[in-house]
């Protein structure tokens, strides 16, 4: 069975952001070591107690309570997968569907009642549909809490039959269990959520290696829940480091095509691309002629101000070159492969100016067929102060020096200076999408985007 542990692979002290190595105060014993998380939340990060404690005393104390909380969910999904692997050599057969409620399971005892609940939402009757769904789910509720306490049941003791009736059970409860906490993820019920989420992917675990099982609805639905669990955490920003954790949870049961906990976007190119977040100078190769766009972005900004001017892509301000014509003939002239990304919804050309005292908090981009270049054009005089992060790496900007990162990784700036940062951004091709099949690859990450969208609004039956 899959393997159910959390994030753990540390690079960077959650008190000073330094490695390990960096670490004045560190012996050279525990130089270059990983780090060790703190034992509460499992999700901070330290080299020494030194840094635990500053960590602790300038706010995680109160921080570690909230991640606690948002970590539940996958701590009981732990429980649930250490449970059925208690002894069992085929434990992805064992549910936490109890004995007892085994026989209305399958026949689906209470579909009235959800069928019901898909009436009222046909008729818009939104909060009385979602009533009616939660009253459905309520005894699976009760189950997923009494489950450690009570002796498993085991899928193999069915009939050929009655495990191919699980399996259409199984499957159709975690699709409601899915649209559920869709409804109460939009609705602010975001605790409840996530436990319908960790309940919904239990469930397609269970069946996924069933001989019944229809692996590519099992594999579509599986990837819906890690994405809409992992977005939950990053939606709240004192919760985002946890997606780390789901992130490394997908991976390890093959979902979402992600490979690396600190790459997670919304989508992943189906050919293959090579994994690099942060591309050194010497590779960069613009000029060959050959969720969006990235404004949602401004839901992670803290401070004063980060602004924008679109030149090329949704929300240009200009469709001739009236308002930055020196600028759009060059970018034209030698980076028209930003501009074509742009007309296609892939990406934009923009101005980016971004005052002292800003944090652009960690997040992913929604795909990874792009790049993102950043050209210096006024930059603070301390790098130190003004500097962004790719995965565990920092970097600083240089006027009229171009830093060039894939966006998908999880980034984040910070501008502690009292001086603004502007750059050009502009959004590029990912080099190895063969020109051929860019239409082909864009076209399937925006469609992708909007049956994600519509799976929100229609009730599975």
């Amino acid at each position: 069975m899959d393997d159910f542990s959390l994030f753990s692979d540390w690079k960077l002290c959650s008190s000073c952001g330094l490695p390990p190595s960096d670490h004045g105060d560190t012996n050279k014993s525990e130089q270059n070591t990983k780090l060790l998380s703190c034992s509460r939340c499992h999700s901070a990060a330290y080299p020494n107690v030194r840094c635990q404690r500053a960590h602790w005393n300038s706010g995680h104390k109160h921080q570690c309570k909230k991640l606690q909380n948002a970590i539940k969910p996958l701590l009981e999904l732990m429980k649930w997968h250490h449970r059925c692997n208690e002894g069992m050599e085929d434990s992805e057969y064992t549910s936490w569907i109890t004995t007892d409620m085994i026989g209305d399971f399958l026949i689906d005892k209470n579909r009235a009642l959800w069928q019901r609940g898909v009436e009222e939402w046909d008729n818009t009757q939104y909060s009385s549909a979602m009533d009616m769904f939660q009253r459905y789910l309520s005894p699976y509720q009760n189950a997923w809490y009494t489950f450690p306490n009570k002796r498993p049941f085991f899928v193999q003791q069915l009939s050929d039959t009655d495990k191919n009736r699980f399996c259409e059970s199984a499957l159709r409860l975690a699709k409601r269990l899915l649209f559920c906490a869709y409804c109460e993820l939009d609705g602010d019920q975001i605790d409840s959520a996530r436990q319908r989420l960790a309940q919904s992917l239990s469930l397609l675990i269970t069946i996924q290696s069933l001989p019944a099982c229809p692996k590519r609805e099992v594999k579509t639905n599986m990837d819906d829940a890690w994405m809409e669990l992992t977005l939950s955490m990053e939606e709240i920003p004192s919760d985002r480091v946890i997606a780390r954790h789901v992130a490394k949870m997908a991976i390890n049961t093959k979902s979402c095509e992600w490979v690396n906990p600190l790459q997670r976007p919304g989508y992943m190119a189906k050919v293959p691309l090579d994994g690099i977040s942060f591309i050194p100078r010497e590779q960069h190769h613009l000029g060959s002629g050959q969720r969006g766009s990235g404004h949602d972005d401004h839901r992670v900004v803290i401070g004063r101000s980060w602004t924008e001017y679109v030149l090329f892509g949704t929300g240009a301000f200009s469709e001739s070159d009236n308002d930055a014509p020196v600028t759009k003939q060059l970018i034209r002239k030698y980076v028209p492969d930003a501009i074509s990304l742009a007309r296609m919804g892939g990406g934009e050309v923009i101005f980016s100016r971004l005052a002292g005292g800003t944090h652009i908090q960690a997040h992913c981009g929604p795909t990874n067929i792009r790049w993102t270049a950043h050209l210096g054009l006024v930059v603070p005089g301390s790098t130190k102060d003004c500097r962004i992060r790719v995965a565990e790496e920092w970097h600083s900007w240089e006027a009229g020096r171009l830093l060039l990162f894939d966006d998908s990784y999880e980034h984040e700036v910070v501008n502690n200076t009292n001086e603004e940062r502007v750059v050009l951004l502009m959004r590029l091709w990912h080099p190895q999408i063969d020109s051929s099949t860019r239409n082909e690859v864009l076209m399937g990450a925006l469609s992708m985007k909007e049956e994600s969208v519509n799976k929100r609004y229609y009730p599975p039956k």
